[in-house]
């Protein structure tokens, strides 16, 4: 409602503005400063610079409703997520490792980017996955076979222990499964 007064204050103040400029224009053009009212320049100027206030009061409001939410929230736009794309970082873990660096440093995406620190953070969190990437899983990790695996009694020759009933089952299932397939075309 302020905004509303200060607006009609300002047409009334540019009425009396106007009437007291036509009556100086009535008075004649004498090249005496003495004529100058100066009490109605300043009433004059004065509701000009309201003008200029009321709509520098609008134009901040609607610049405050423009911004993107995401921004704010510290969600990565699909633009930046682009850029991050084209300039190599892939993954949701490097990602979220460049939010953090942003949020830390307070820092662009571009200087980010640039930082000697990030990049060998960057480079530490790929070796990490590569070296876990290459490390088998399960629990022959070293690749060996081990002694409850029907593989690994095969290679040995021999029957796993009688308490082992099930697996000594599997091996000779195995062993006949192999001599069937063994020598159709030769003796050996």
């Amino acid at each position: 409602m302020s905004q509303e007064n200060d607006v009609q204050d300002s047409e009334v103040e540019e009425e009396e503005l106007d009437n007291n400029a036509d009556d100086q224009d009535n008075q004649g053009d004498d090249n005496d400063s003495d004529t100058t009212d100066w009490k109605a320049e300043a009433l004059r100027l004065k509701g000009i610079n309201k003008r200029y206030e009321t709509k520098l009061a609008k134009t901040k409001e609607t610049k405050t409703e423009v911004k993107p939410k995401s921004n704010e929230s510290g969600e990565m736009d699909y633009g930046q997520k682009a850029f991050l794309a084209a300039n190599g970082v892939k993954g949701s873990d490097e990602i979220t490792l460049v939010k953090d660096f942003m949020q830390n440093t307070g820092k662009s995406l571009d200087d980010v980017l640039d930082s000697k620190y990030f990049q060998s953070e960057l480079k530490e969190l790929r070796d990490e996955k590569a070296t876990k990437a290459a490390m088998p899983t399960g629990k022959n990790r070293s690749g060996q076979v081990t002694s409850d695996s029907v593989e690994y009694w095969l290679a040995k020759g021999e029957l796993p222990p009688v308490d082992q009933r099930e697996l000594r089952i599997k091996v000779v299932n195995a062993r006949i499964a192999k001599e069937k397939n063994k020598g159709m075309f030769f003796n050996s």
